[in-house]
C-alpha cells in the first residue's frame, strides 16, 4: 500500500503544489453521509484490471458551489479490488455503489472491462450474506444493448460505460486539470497528517496497528494518487493532449478511476449550466420592460 515514490516530474501535467493545496478532508467517508446538501451525489470511478492488474474505484462526493452552477468534486475514499474473477469484483463494487447510494458508477467497458460490465448489469448473489445486489441500468446505452438484461428490480440509470479514446481522454484529462487548478477537487489530507491527529486522540492511541493501518488506507491510496498524477507528462499530438508516465513502474490506474468519475461529474456540470443559462434567459424575457 506505501507510495512507491514521490516527488516532482520536470515538465509534469499536474501541479503538485496544487495538489497539496486541496488536500483538505479530514476524514474519509465509508458511507452515504446523511448530512450532506441535498443536491449533493456520490458517484463511483472504476478502472477495471484483472489477472496481473487491481481494479481501482475512487469514491467522489459531489456538491454544487455557492452562487454556481459548479460543483466541488470531493476525492472521500479510494478501494483497491485484488485481481479475482468477475463475480466476486461485481459483489464487491456494487457494495460499494450502495454503500454510499451512489447516483452512478462509471466503468471502463473497452478490453475486460467489458466482462465486468456483463456482470454488473445483472443481479447477483453475495455467497457470504445470501444478499441479492440488483443489477444496474446502462445510462448511454443507445443501441439498447442491455435492454433485455432488465427487470422490475433493476437499477436504473446507475451505470456509464466509459469507452474511452484519443479524443474522449484529452478531453478527461483538460477537465480535471481545469478542475484541480480552479479549486474544485478536494482531497484526504496526507498520511502522516492522519496519523498525527488520529494518535491525538484517545481512540486512536488504543487501536491496534492493525486497525489503524486500516484507518490510514484512504490516506495512503491518495498518496498513491497523487504520485500517479505527478508522474504524467505531456505529449501533444495535434489538438489532442496525450499523458505518458514519466516512470513505467508507477502506474495510472487509480488516476483513470478519477478521470471516470469526473467524466460524469462533467456531463451534471454542462446539464447545471445549460439549466442555469436557459433559468436566467428567462428571467430576463419575463422582466423586460
Amino acid at each position: 500500500m506505501e507510495s512507491i515514490w514521490t516527488g516532482d516530474v520536470e515538465s509534469a501535467f499536474f501541479d503538485s503544489d496544487r495538489f497539496d493545496k486541496y488536500r483538505q478532508l479530514n476524514l474519509a467517508e465509508y458511507e452515504y453521509n446523511k448530512r450532506i446538501n441535498k443536491n449533493s451525489f456520490y458517484v463511483l470511478g472504476v478502472d477495471v484490471g484483472r489477472f496481473a492488474c487491481t481494479t481501482e474505484v475512487v469514491v467522489i462526493k459531489v456538491t454544487p458551489a455557492v452562487n454556481s452552477a459548479q460543483t466541488i468534486k470531493q476525492i472521500v475514499n479510494l478501494y483497491t479490488i485484488d485481481a479475482e474473477n468477475f463475480i466476486a469484483q461485481a459483489i464487491k463494487i456494487k457494495h460499494i455503489f450502495n454503500a454510499y447510494k451512489c447516483r452512478a458508477a462509471v466503468v471502463d467497458g473497452n478490453g475486460v472491462g467489458a466482462g465486468l460490465i456483463d456482470l454488473l448489469v445483472v443481479d447477483s448473489t453475495d455467497p457470504e450474506t445470501g444478499e441479492v445486489l440488483y443489477g444496474w441500468g446502462v445510462i448511454n446505452d443507445e443501441d439498447r444493448k442491455y435492454k433485455n438484461t432488465m427487470t422490475e428490480n433493476t437499477i436504473h440509470d446507475a451505470l456509464y460505460i466509459m469507452k474511452a479514446n484519443q479524443v474522449l481522454n484529452s478531453e478527461m484529462y483538460a477537465y480535471c486539470k481545469t478542475q484541480l487548478t480552479n479549486g474544485r477537487l478536494r482531497f484526504l489530507i496526507d498520511e502522516r497528517t492522519a496519523k498525527e491527529k488520529l494518535l491525538a486522540q484517545a481512540q486512536g492511541q488504543k487501536m491496534s496497528a492493525v486497525k489503524r493501518a486500516q484507518y490510514l488506507k484512504p490516506y495512503v491510496q491518495t498518496n498513491i494518487l497523487k504520485d500517479q498524477m505527478l508522474n504524467l507528462i505531456q505529449e501533444n499530438e495535434g489538438a489532442h493532449i496525450i499523458l505518458k508516465q514519466s516512470s513505467k513502474k508507477i502506474p495510472k490506474d487509480k488516476f483513470s478511476a478519477l478521470i471516470y468519475g469526473l467524466y460524469f461529474c462533467k456531463l451534471d456540470d454542462d446539464k447545471r449550466g445549460k439549466r442555469k443559462s436557459r433559468d436566467l434567459s428567462q428571467m430576463m424575457l419575463f422582466t423586460k420592460k
